[in-house]
């Protein structure tokens, strides 16, 4: 079973927040403007070889239709797993809390599952939330907090 990753349009704001991306074998990513790969719409793709001194990646389909292909890396936009989140929330000194929460929408009367993160640390700084409709895009809505925080004022947070 494949782990929870983040939608492209988060992965977009992420990159941009200089949030980068050293591929790795196993890897989930989707790859744009990708009409050299099939003629269909392409969607979710697994890393499975990486060729760093030709820039390419060897990249396998998700739902296994189409043969393995070779990508340029730079035509690939990394889908990071909820995994991946905690593991480079961790390295940075961050404890990670994940859950649903029961969330009303305007208008409904039936209340729907929302995950939400919090991220503490030892050193007492006030701890940073993050919401999302997965696990992955809740600690990647924290993590853009914390870019954002941290491209605000680059004196307030050591890295």
């Amino acid at each position: 079973m494949r782990e929870d990753v983040v939608t492209p349009v988060t992965a977009r704001r992420l990159a941009a927040e200089g949030f980068g991306w050293e591929p790795r074998i196993g890897d989930w990513c989707t790859v744009m403007g990708a009409e050299h790969i099939s003629e269909t719409r392409v969607g979710l793709w697994l890393v499975m070889a990486h060729y760093p001194t030709a820039g390419m990646l060897g990249l396998v389909d998700a739902d296994g239709q189409w043969p393995a292909s070779q990508v340029a890396a730079r035509d690939c936009l990394w889908l990071p797993t909820a995994g991946k989140l905690k593991t480079w929330l961790r390295g940075r000194g961050y404890r990670v809390a994940t859950g649903e929460a029961p969330t009303l929408l305007l208008g409904s009367s039936t209340a729907t599952l929302r995950h939400v993160c919090r991220l503490t640390r030892v050193d007492g700084s006030p701890p940073v939330d993050g919401e999302g409709s997965s696990e992955a895009e809740a600690l990647a809505d924290a993590i853009l907090r914390i870019l954002g925080a941290h491209t605000a004022d680059s004196t307030r947070r050591t890295w």
